[in-house]
């Protein structure tokens, strides 16, 4: 669903969980304390391994418990803890079953390595196994009590939690969706999304699941291919509830990534996209947050006491009843369980757009626009000032036209869909922020990743939809100085930075041809990017932004453009990142595109440090040609260019004569 991820390694190492080296995990104090005998895992997997089944559920309580909190990775690797537990996935006991199952899956949102150790030893065997008890009989229904919040049964959620651990290790790990593919669950798990019989938790949860193996997955098209009746029924839910909202468009995402599918439901998919923008996201995280300082704080000692104390002539069945009774779900956690099903639908629904405007160009955007040749022999440095300018012109505005279907084009017109888009990239008020950061970093992260998918979507709308479609050149520019605002604000998340000024320099793009709109950009204001530039560490963040600045110097008056031509020879001259400095000296000719600047390249002494510039980019080249991977080709076209642009200014230079200018 267009979502970034890690790149997958599976590789054969002598340490084969993948994990933290346990020195470093010492290093970092997580297991100085438990160096002994007698750690908390070592009595988890002591009571894991007893053939008492409270001892069980007690150590399963413990793992579920301290995987809140910092977990010696080491430890778990060390005592086996993963392989154990598993086994009790197809243990006899249904509540132990539910116990490992809820275990294992806080483990499984650990992180990807976890995940991929996870698979390695074997978790998805008795994983499969137990699933096989739902899919592979006759069909069952869960049972939800009238008197616990229609919560449902011990064995339904069982079944839900292992959908979310299948879930967390597909997305992880190809291993794990290979191995799901040749099971018959995807197959019956299409049973479970009707909601009226299975509840909204379970109908979302398979859902999800089914979203992320879907994605590039044949096996599972084949599958979903013979659904499209049951999935497009979902497209048409109706509810304005935040469950049925995230139905639907997980629903709309699964037949995105159907390629059978697809082309015959494109009109409805764009229409629930549509609706599930609808909802203000920040009026329903304002209204939680007013919330949250108003949850009573849970005492988990207490409830461990409680639990000790002995309840004169209580049953089994009673005392099962009691615990589940103090787990039930506090009004505020629901509303922060709503609202985070909200924002899932509305980043799955960026997503989802994404997806249908891409085009085969868009991966690479500008890289690819400059990959004209990849020669990195002398000669090519001898071509003729003529070749450079050609060059130069592969480096102008985005094309102005749609490249996107019409059917595609009028929903985004008459929906509304890149206004709808914006406001979901806007920032929450400082004070809802505030509360978030303090009690809700779970939520937290799911308004990051809301607005990071927004603001990519619309990256890719820039470059794909004209700037007419796009509101028009004043509405362009409002979007521009709105995301510089946000950014200079002191934003400290870097995947939400990257996609703010990629942001950015896409609609800067767009306002090429109207210079005007940028008179009363003053020095200072010029300054605030230049000093976004020096104090960035992240290498695309900083490449943004020097291409913004190339773009600027095609726009801004002399004084300016002087600034900034100064201020890009000096970053070149030490900059180490080889790719970066290709952006930066691309941007540096971009400048030069519609005017020669001969003053300007006089008072600066352009010809020789260009020149110098050009002998640096070649060793750097040289010395990191295996890093730069996909990027090699574009990064030795801009080196070709260089050589060209620097025979072009010494060409020029011995024309120029400064006592002329007056």
């Amino acid at each position: 669903m267009g979502k970034a991820r890690k790149p997958k390694l599976h590789r054969n190492q002598a340490n084969p969980t993948g994990l933290m080296d346990v020195s470093a995990l010492i290093e970092r104090g997580l297991a100085a304390d438990e160096a002994k005998s007698g750690t908390p895992i070592e009595a988890i997997v002591e009571q894991l391994e007893s053939s008492v089944t409270e001892e069980k559920l007690c150590g399963l309580q413990s793992l579920a418990t301290i995987c809140q909190g910092e977990v010696n990775l080491a430890e778990v690797v060390e005592n086996n803890l993963i392989r154990i537990c598993s086994a009790l996935l197809v243990d006899s006991d249904q509540s132990v079953r539910h116990a490992t199952a809820g275990a294992l899956r806080n483990l499984s949102t650990l992180s990807v390595e976890l995940c991929e150790y996870m698979v390695d030893q074997d978790v998805l065997t008795p994983l499969l196994a137990l699933l096989h008890r739902y899919t592979g009989g006759s069909q069952w229904t869960p049972k939800f009590d009238s008197n616990m919040q229609n919560q449902m049964d011990e064995h339904a959620d069982t079944f839900l939690q292992a959908v979310n651990l299948l879930w967390n290790l597909c997305e992880s790990t190809t291993d794990a969706l290979n191995a799901l593919n040749q099971t018959q669950v995807l197959e019956r798990f299409v049973s479970f999304l009707d909601h009226t019989v299975y509840g909204h938790e379970i109908t979302i949860a398979v859902a999800q699941c089914l979203l992320v193996v879907s994605e590039d997955n044949t096996t599972c098209w084949q599958v979903l291919a013979n659904h499209g009746s049951e999935l497009s029924s979902l497209l048409v839910l109706e509810g304005l509830d935040n469950a049925a909202i995230l139905l639907r468009t997980v629903a709309a995402g699964i037949i995105c990534n159907v390629p059978a599918l697809l082309s015959s439901h494109l009109g409805p998919i764009l229409l629930a996209v549509s609706k599930t923008l609808e909802p203000n996201h920040r009026t329903a995280l304002g209204n939680m947050t007013s919330m949250l300082p108003l949850l009573p704080a849970r005492d988990v000692v207490d409830l461990e006491v409680m639990d000790d104390m002995p309840i004169e002539e209580e049953t089994e069945a009673q005392s099962h009843q009691r615990r589940r009774k103090a787990d039930l779900p506090s009004e505020g956690e629901q509303e922060v369980r709503s609202v985070g099903w909200l924002l899932q639908a509305q980043r799955i629904a960026a997503e989802i757009m994404t997806n249908i405007c891409s085009t085969d160009d868009d991966d690479g955007d500008e890289d690819g626009q400059r990959e004209g040749s990849d020669n990195e022999n002398n000669g090519s440095d001898a071509e003729s000032v003529y070749d450079y300018d050609a060059a130069n012109e592969l480096n102008g505005s985005v094309e102005n036209t749609d490249k996107v279907p019409v059917e595609v084009l009028e929903a985004i017109r008459s929906l509304g869909l890149v206004e709808k888009l914006w406001q979901k990239a806007q920032p929450v008020p400082e004070n809802v922020q505030q509360i978030l950061m303090e009690s809700e970093r779970a939520t937290q992260k799911k308004l990051d990743s809301l607005r990071i998918s927004a603001m990519l979507c619309l990256h890719n709308l820039c470059n794909n939809v004209t700037t007419d479609d796009l509101g028009g050149p004043a509405a362009v520019y409002s979007v521009w100085i709105d995301l510089g605002q946000q950014v200079f604000q002191g934003q400290h998340n870097v995947k939400l930075l990257e996609a703010s000024t990629s942001l950015m320099r896409a609609t800067l793009e767009h306002l090429r041809p109207n210079p005007e709109l940028f008179h009363q950009m003053t020095e200072t204001d010029l300054q605030l990017m230049l000093n976004g530039v020096v104090g960035c560490e992240d290498p695309e963040i900083r490449a943004n932004w020097l291409r913004m600045l190339g773009i600027l110097g095609c726009l801004l008056p002399e004084k300016l453009v002087k600034t900034i031509i100064d201020f890009v020879l000096n970053t070149c001259a030490t900059e180490d990142d080889v790719w970066v400095l290709a952006e930066a000296l691309d941007s540096l000719m971009d400048v030069f595109a519609d005017n020669d600047w001969y003053a300007i390249v006089h008072d600066l002494g352009m010809v020789a440090k260009c020149k110098q510039l050009d002998r640096a980019m070649r060793d750097k080249l040289r010395r990191n040609k295996r890093q730069l991977g996909d990027r090699y080709p574009a990064v030795t076209t801009v080196r070709t260019n260089l050589g060209r642009f620097c025979k072009y200014l010494e060409t020029e230079m011995k024309k120029y004569k400064p006592q002329m200018e007056a």
